[in-house]
């Protein structure tokens, strides 16, 4: 492995738990934005934020990208 798949390899979840912020407070404490602002962002589709049932479900890895995006405009 090189340098970098390895610092990729540390910097990635070991399961999925570890990836996984459940509701959107959780959500919000991740972006540091208030719990309606993201809300707001789930339904105008501007941030990779899927449901479960009643509840907001996402990825740390996928909502920090797309931070890094919505930021990068």
């Amino acid at each position: 492995m090189n340098e970098a798949t390895e610092k990729q390899a540390k910097q990635e979840p070991d399961r999925v738990a570890d990836d996984w912020l459940d509701g959107g407070a959780e959500i919000a404490a991740f972006l540091g934005r208030p719990v309606r602002e993201i809300y707001h962002l789930h339904r105008t589709k501007r941030l990779p934020i899927g449901k479960l049932g009643r509840k907001l479900v996402g990825s740390r890895r996928q909502l920090s990208r797309a931070a890094k995006a919505l930021t990068a405009a």
